[in-house]
């Protein structure tokens, strides 16, 4: 449930935002087919965070055979996949991790608010807000049996100013909250997977493999 309007009250990822360690990620795997700890050798040899005044924070070796580097900041990753990119192209792949943006959800929207004007709705209905041109990036429309909604993606801060605030949209206000889908296997119905990275068996089959053992002790006690 939303906060009431007016409320001060905190959400719970904006309270627990700031005990959390932010760390950007670069992918580096090899083009001739080196192991990771020759990677690594390779990258201590031809590239020094001292020198560039940078901060690592961990470098790992990847099971698939990448190499992780991460840091804190930001421009401080970017830096070392632009000198590992100059030095190392030839050799190495380098892949930084973006960030994926928030995406909120607009529930029970009017009929007449579709996905090229809500942007441009929003902000002149919600001035209060400070939504300039870019902040909103409408994905899709869809609707239920009772309402009509539709998912945007936005930065961090445009998430802090709507999350916490009722939308004024046409003749309706409406409601704001996170979009959170669990990822999952349909294999295995096991999370934070899909099927095609999928590495057990079929949960069906083991489903069936397990009510038949126990079908099976039931009969042994009778």
């Amino acid at each position: 449930m939303l906060p009431p309007h007016g409320s001060n009250r905190k959400l719970y990822s904006s309270v627990i935002e700031a005990h959390v360690e932010t760390k950007h990620e670069v992918l580096i795997r090899s083009r001739v087919n080196q192991t990771p700890e020759m990677i690594k050798k390779r990258l201590k040899s031809k590239v020094s965070p001292t020198e560039m005044k940078l901060g690592i924070t961990s470098l790992k070796l990847l099971r698939d055979g990448r190499v992780m580097i991460e840091a804190n900041r930001k421009n401080e990753i970017e830096a070392l996949g632009n000198k590992i990119e100059e030095t190392c192209g030839a050799e190495f792949e380098i892949n930084s991790q973006k960030r994926r943006n928030p995406r909120l959800v607009l529930l029970s929207i009017p009929e007449d608010i579709k996905l090229e004007n809500v942007e441009e709705t929003l902000a002149k209905q919600n001035p209060e807000l400070d939504i300039k041109e870019g902040d909103i990036r409408a994905n899709v429309c869809y609707s239920t049996k009772r309402e009509t909604n539709l998912l945007i993606e936005v930065d961090s801060g445009t998430r802090k100013k709507l999350i916490q605030a009722r939308i004024k949209l046409g003749w309706a206000i409406c409601r704001v909250d996170d979009y959170i889908v669990a990822k999952r296997c349909f294999r295995c119905s096991r999370y934070n997977h899909n099927f095609r990275d999928c590495r057990g068996g079929d949960m069906s089959i083991v489903h069936w493999k397990s009510q038949t053992k126990r079908l099976h002790s039931r009969q042994i006690r009778v």
